[in-house]
């Protein structure tokens, strides 16, 4: 009976069965295993590319995506406006744009705000 020729139409078993079918269909079998690994590894490389990506873009500026980013503000800050800085003036330098170019900017002024009347008073003296 454990022979694996079937005798007087005895019922051959699953292992037989499946070895039969796969000897017949031996050369299919191997291009869609290849074809679904090829699918999955191409899948695989644009996770990762898009992750990476993803991660690049949404790192600060100075940390180069190296460090995890703290949060903005805590928990008490979040009720508070956001302050404009106070006027300054702005040493002329040399900006480096995205194509390779650097530009000369010119020193300027910035800061506060178009309702400060008042950008000679001292701001101790102004909230008395």
């Amino acid at each position: 009976m454990t022979d694996s020729t079937p005798e007087d139409d005895e019922p051959t078993s699953f292992w037989e069965k499946t070895k039969d079918r796969y000897k017949r269909h031996k050369p299919k079998i191997h291009a869609v295993v290849g074809a679904v690994a090829a699918v999955g590894a191409v899948a695989a490389t644009v996770a990762v590319v898009v992750a990476r990506n993803a991660v690049e873009q949404s790192a600060p500026e100075g940390t180069g995506g190296t460090e995890a980013a703290e949060p903005a503000a805590d928990s008490t800050g979040e009720s508070e406006s956001r302050n404009s800085p106070g006027r300054h003036s702005v040493a002329p330098h040399k900006r480096r744009l995205a194509d390779g170019r650097e530009i000369d900017v010119s020193g300027y002024e910035r800061g506060g705000s178009s309702e400060d009347d008042d950008e000679d008073e001292d701001p101790e003296e102004a909230a008395t």
